[in-house]
């Protein structure tokens, strides 16, 4: 039927016609819903069929997201992983039969976004534990209760300071790691936004504060730990603990839909601290035991308890 015939009878309201292009859309609309709804099924059941752990384990290797943080995790030369955090990681992986851990090095504003979109299978290096990353990603228990450090040198800096809100007032310029969650903090008690300047890691930042780009360091309390070595050329003052400092927790994390590799985790990771080994771990990278309050301490618990 032409074009210009069809838009004749369809004018004059030729039942017969009416009839059969409502029966064309219904079967076409049917078949739309069909496929719509093998579609929704196929979607289903692939998601349904997802497993990451067992995925992880087929390949031998599982990719983590960290920053460059020494001692909580540390790319070496090689490209090879460690610090605290990244050591839990291999232990608790080679138990759950995957023997390679490849780091992909971000800053911590990176590690959550890129933990979404799928660059890393989870966040292996030591992580804030914020309410908004919360919403977002699903934390192992957190194992470090670090609080907060300003460093800084007493010949540049020769008041020292007495607050994170000190800081502020006296309008010091002040280093961070990337997208760091104590810069919010830190704007919050009075720091300017023009006075915050962010560094990859935290070499970059000790650098910073030789060649006297800032004034003070604010990061977690056992980060700035340096070697003997070290002390010579960064002779650091410290406040750690600051009296406007908020509780603080670090831990790993996971996509919250990653939860056959999650609780295979979780599993092993309890059984670590309840062992005595994840001390040894945190001794090794002189960081302290998890205090006694804190040990039993939930994901839920402490997500109830930061900001």
């Amino acid at each position: 039927m032409s074009f210009e015939l069809l838009r004749g009878r369809v004018a004059r309201g030729d039942p017969k016609l009416h009839q059969r292009l409502r029966r064309r859309v219904a079967l076409a609309g049917l078949g739309l819903l069909m496929v719509a709804c093998g579609s929704a099924s196929q979607a289903t059941s692939s998601s349904a069929g997802t497993d990451l752990l067992s995925k992880l384990k087929a390949a031998g290797v599982i990719n983590i997201g960290l920053a460059n943080d020494p001692p909580a995790s540390i790319i070496n030369p090689d490209g090879s992983v460690s610090g605290e955090g990244p050591v839990v990681v291999q232990m608790i992986m080679k138990q759950l039969g995957i023997n390679q851990v490849h780091g992909i090095v971000g800053t911590f504003g990176e590690l959550v976004p890129g933990l979404e979109a799928g660059r890393w299978d989870m966040i292996g290096g030591v992580i804030s534990v914020t309410k908004a990353r919360c919403a977002v990603v699903q934390y192992t228990d957190p194992f470090q209760f670090n609080g907060i450090e300003i460093a800084w040198f007493p010949s540049a800096v020769p008041q020292a300071p007495t607050s994170i809100g000190d800081v502020g007032k006296r309008g010091l310029t002040v280093g961070f790691n990337s997208g760091s969650s104590y810069i919010a903090l830190a704007e919050g008690l009075g720091v300017a936004q023009d006075k915050v300047l962010q560094f990859p890691d935290t070499a970059s930042l000790l650098d910073a504060l030789q060649s006297k780009r800032i004034q003070v360091i604010i990061s977690d309390t056992g980060s700035l730990t340096l070697t003997p070595a070290q002390v010579q050329k960064y002779p650091l003052q410290h406040l750690d603990y600051p009296p406007d400092g908020p509780f603080i927790a670090g831990a790993l994390a996971f996509r919250k839909t990653d939860t056959t590799l999650y609780n295979a985790f979780q599993k092993a990771f309890r059984a670590m601290k309840a062992s005595g080994e994840f001390d040894k771990i945190a001794a090794e990278f002189q960081f302290p035991p998890i205090p006694a309050q804190y040990a039993n301490l939930t994901p839920a618990q402490v997500c109830a308890k930061v900001t």
